[in-house]
């Protein structure tokens, strides 16, 4: 008898609540989908090299920010079951209370509903991974189209994605049923009654005071973007607007609401506008009883956002750099001066077609001017605000020991396989190639260094074409000069640069990596590979396959924006729900304040323009202020891609296109509870 009430209770819970029974769907999909994605055959072997299964770089990426964004994510869940399993308490309290007064006791009560909210919770569950398998294919469709890999269709189904999901989400679950389990037995009949019918508390004695809050977070949030577009943002200023931030996010709303009741109290004209008293009211009320949510919602929705337009501009970056970094097909370097890599080119025309091998060497002088001039002018080194310690720890990896060099000839023929023109030099000139990034951080300052070597040699400029100087043309810069001035400096190590006809297979890195008697990884690096000033992406490799190299650094970039996208997603989900069941609750709890002004002789179309306005505004309100926070945290990233990278990101175009995307699903669920809300409240 029990479990058929229970079973029937539960079939009518999730026609109530149907915006909380999609959203666990969703939530339990996107978890499935993931941990499949994680957990799958194909993804294991781009993660994993050599014979003993070691995870890559982009594969430890990937393991850190799933479980991160798992982590973030069980705990919204977990915030966001406990609070509707407490909301259904809260509006089946009078039938519970029947059920008291009809004899039953309150642990059958509790067995009750637990097992109708036990049964609600495994239809979201299945009906959740069944939605996930679908969307796994779509989820895998997308990464691989990402990374440049072509993916077949393939319903492989991950046991240890679904085992997590079902562990996952069911201690969220069975964690919240237990709380809210424990306050309903210590509830007694009257408070079951009277549950539903709380009125809102509205505390009008410290709204002068507490207006302030509304001035203070807005002035707050002003400050923050004065910091960022002065330049004036440092680990200090950060770490205050961090804690300024949270206060903004908390303290808003009551500021909001209380600004709001004096502007009634002091008969603000605004308040005679057709309905503008009734709205404000309303609103006021709400936001005063509700600010910790709405706070917390606006958070999520900045998560949201930001998660969003960052995952774009990873997505933008990849794009950008991948041929700055690695512009040969193949490139290996050795510090054997007398390498001829004879065995390399063997293995290379096994696996490809070359069509350009070119072999040299780059030479140093004994000097390290232009070493100890980027030490003292770029940011990384010198920034008072960085860690001094780190800063060092840099220096012994960042550079060579002396400047490295190229003859004019070498420099052009590697110029002529990337198809750039030619460079001209002079007799008695030398020129600079670096990073475009190096470049536009030193270019409108004095660089002309003077050492031995230039004594008597013009500065003809700079060069700032990808050129592969992430540890081989040098790290950073490259200084090239005549060829007859390379009579008079010492070979400092042999390269072989490759341009290949056609496709280059992935694994020719291992074939090569093999032959050195070397591992494939990072490990392997000697002191003479540096890894130069890239604080992003680093991928200083002795051996650089582009095919395999690319691929990494686009799994890697994947790693970081999916999660993000993952995320993000789930927090806007979980935000929007919440506010559409505060606003279906109310629809319930103040459907005769509705029915007066109906009976005062409102008609019913005045009505639903009350309605549309007072949820409107409550929508917005969160978004507006998430919205205003966002934008300027994209700002900030989007310039310290520049400082950083060289690469302009458009960030405000990424910023809009996850605004438009947001303001589609917020649209799609305000309609959704406008119709539900007037349906309820309906004279």
């Amino acid at each position: 008898m029990m479990n058929k009430l229970a079973l029937r209770n539960a079939c009518r819970l999730w026609k109530d609540y149907l915006h909380y029974f999609l959203t666990l769907c969703m939530i339990t999909a996107l978890i499935f989908s993931f941990h499949s994605l994680l957990f799958s055959k194909d993804i294991y072997e781009m993660i994993h090299f050599g014979e003993n299964g070691e995870l890559s770089t982009a594969g430890i990426m990937l393991v850190i920010f799933m479980t991160v964004s798992t982590a973030a994510i069980l705990i919204i869940v977990a915030w966001l079951i406990n609070y509707m399993t407490r909301f259904i308490l809260e509006k089946r309290s009078r039938e519970f209370a029947v059920y008291l007064l009809s004899g039953m006791k309150k642990k059958q009560i509790s067995s009750l509903y637990m097992k109708e909210n036990f049964c609600l919770g495994i239809f979201a569950l299945l009906a959740g991974l069944l939605l996930g398998s679908g969307l796994q294919q779509i989820l895998f469709f997308v990464f691989y189209k990402s990374i440049g890999k072509n993916y077949r269709i393939d319903m492989e189904i991950s046991a240890t994605g679904i085992f997590l999901t079902i562990i996952l989400y069911g201690a969220c679950f069975m964690a919240a049923l237990f709380r809210n389990k424990t306050k309903f037995s210590g509830m007694e009949i009257i408070g079951l009654i009277n549950m539903d019918k709380q009125n809102e508390t509205v505390n009008e004695k410290r709204n002068s005071l507490w207006q302030w809050l509304f001035f203070i977070s807005a002035g707050n949030i002003l400050l923050l973007y004065f910091l960022i577009f002065t330049g004036r943002m440092t680990k200090w200023t950060a770490a205050f607007e961090m804690i300024g931030l949270l206060f903004t996010f908390y303290c808003f709303y009551l500021g909001l609401s209380a600004f709001l009741m004096n502007y009634i109290k002091n008969k603000g004209n605004l308040i005679y506008d057709r309905n503008c008293l009734f709205l404000m009211r309303q609103f006021s009320s709400k936001t005063q009883n509700t600010c910790f949510v709405l706070g917390t919602l606006s958070l999520l929705f900045m998560f949201a956002l930001t998660g969003s337009s960052l995952a774009l501009m990873l997505s933008d970056y990849q794009n950008k750099q991948l041929d700055v970094e690695y512009p040969f097909d193949i490139i290996i370097i050795s510090d054997n001066t007398e390498n001829d890599f004879s065995n390399e080119e063997a293995i290379i025309k096994e696996n490809t077609t070359p069509q350009t091998i070119l072999k040299y060497c780059v030479y140093q002088n004994g000097t390290n001017d232009m070493v100890d001039y980027l030490y003292q002018n770029l940011r990384l080194f010198s920034d008072k605000d960085r860690n001094p310690v780190m800063a060092e720890g840099r220096k012994t990896v960042a550079y060579y020991d002396y400047d490295v060099y190229m003859g004019i000839t070498d420099y052009n023929s590697l110029r002529k396989m990337l198809g750039l023109t030619p460079a001209a030099l002079q007799d008695g000139q030398y020129f600079i190639h670096m990073p475009n990034r190096v470049y536009q951080e030193i270019k409108d300052k004095n660089i002309q260094p003077q050492n031995s070597l230039h004594t008597g040699l013009d500065f003809a400029g700079f060069q700032t074409e990808g050129f592969a100087q992430n540890g081989h043309n040098g790290t950073d810069f490259l200084l090239v000069v005549p060829d007859e001035k390379l009579a008079e400096m010492k070979k400092y190590f042999s390269l072989m640069a490759v341009m290949a006809n056609g496709n280059v297979p992935e694994n020719l890195s291992e074939y090569l990596y093999e032959s050195a008697g070397k591992t494939r990884g990072y490990d392997e690096l000697s002191d003479y590979i540096k890894i130069g000033s890239e604080e992003l992406f680093l991928m200083p490799a002795a051996i650089q396959v582009k095919s395999r190299e690319v691929l990494e650094l686009k799994f890697l970039m994947s790693a970081l924006s999916f999660p993000l996208f993952y995320t993000g997603l789930v927090f806007l989900c979980v935000a929007f729900t919440v506010l559409s069941v505060q606003q279906l609750s109310d629809s319930n709890k103040y459907k005769f304040r509705y029915q007066i002004l109906n009976k005062l002789g409102m008609g019913k179309r005045k009505i639903r323009k009350i309605v549309a306005k007072q949820l409107f505004f409550y929508y917005l309100c969160p978004v507006i202020l998430s919205a205003a926070i966002s934008a300027v945290f994209i700002l900030y990233a989007g310039r310290q891609f520049v400082a950083y990278t060289g690469i302009r990101t458009e960030w405000i175009l990424y910023f809009c296109i996850s605004l438009v995307s947001f303001v589609g699903i917020y649209i799609l669920y305000y309609a959704i509870t406008y119709y539900q809300f007037y349906k309820n409240i309906e004279p």
